[in-house]
């Protein structure tokens, strides 16, 4: 792809694809030291004194963004073997990088994308569906039931690849023949290594974005981090089951509620989780009753997509 000099520059600053001895920015340390990303006009031409006074930064600083920058020739090799293997690179001043990840998320929003299959889905209606790792044969089954709804009514189906819910409404969605995208909580080449999800990835049934580094192992925080990445993407996301006051079903779910981090709604049918309550008395959207698909306003449908029932075996993770 093309890629503008302010593009590189952010791409550089924030850079996860290649260590290059220099600790890249984060999204919320590069918004308190540019003021927007319009500051990055003409930025890889300026000397480390130049960056200095243009962005009002000490000297060392200045000299962090000079090295980050220059690691053009690093960076471009990498990018090239991500690129060769079906990953390509997005940043917030690229034309596809997901619109409502950088509505929603605001400073918040990852800086930059490793992206492997539709990149368009990325931006388009989804439905998110979350919840603990440890479920029920009745959670399966609402899982399941709300990918259908989801797919049926036009939307896709968004998760972050953990056992238990978010691989069950994932398989689900493939089996409906639905849009499905996943935020990983590791790097793309290690969710890769799985040969279901690259199955599905090369026939691109599956979109996967990550923030992280290619090689990135799976940890807590960037668990967390995930989190937020659903919720900002999808017109909706529901919650099947959650611990109340622990986990990270729960900790992603107040965060977006807190933060506005888009729409959130709570299975409270039977077997609901111990903390499902507790999200609706936060201001989440109970849903009672798989039938009625209210929850899914105001949220517009898309082309409608036929589901047939009853569901099939999931044949992802």
């Amino acid at each position: 792809m093309t890629r503008s000099p302010e593009s590189l520059a952010l791409a550089l600053l924030t850079n996860r694809v290649v260590d290059v001895g220099v600790k890249p920015f984060t999204a919320r340390e590069f918004f308190r030291t540019f003021a927007s990303l319009h500051d990055l006009d003409g930025i890889l031409e300026l000397s480390p004194d130049g960056i200095a006074t243009k962005f009002l930064v000490a000297p060392d600083a200045a000299q962090r963004i000079v090295e980050l920058l220059a690691a053009s020739r690093a960076f471009a090799f990498e990018l090239e073997r991500l690129e060769e293997s079906g990953v390509h690179l997005l940043t917030q001043l690229d034309d596809d990088f997901p619109y409502r990840l950088r509505t929603v998320l605001g400073d918040q929003c990852p800086a930059a994308l490793l992206i492997a299959g539709p990149v368009d889905w990325l931006s388009m209606p989804s439905v998110g569906i979350v919840g603990s790792r440890s479920i029920s044969d009745s959670d399966v089954e609402v899982a399941r039931r709300i990918a259908g709804v989801a797919v049926e009514a036009g939307f896709g189906v968004t998760s972050g690849l953990a056992k238990g819910i978010d691989q069950t409404a994932m398989a689900a969605g493939l089996d409906f023949q639905g849009r499905v995208c996943g935020f990983p909580s590791e790097g793309v080449n290690i969710v890769a290594r799985r040969s279901d999800v690259r199955a599905a990835v090369h026939d691109d049934a599956l979109a996967l974005a990550s923030p992280f580094g290619p090689n990135a192992p799976f940890s807590v925080g960037n668990a967390m981090a995930r989190n937020k990445l659903i919720y900002g993407a999808c017109d909706v996301t529901v919650v099947v089951r959650s611990d109340k006051d622990k986990g990270g079903t729960w900790a992603g779910a107040t965060e977006a509620l807190e933060r506005g981090y888009g729409r959130v709604a709570v299975w409270m049918g039977a077997d609901a989780g111990p903390g499902n309550a507790a999200l609706v008395a936060r201001g989440a959207t109970p849903i009672t009753d798989l039938d009625d698909c209210s929850w899914l306003n105001p949220a517009k449908t898309a082309e409608p997509v036929p589901v047939l029932w009853p569901f099939e075996t999931p044949r992802l993770f």
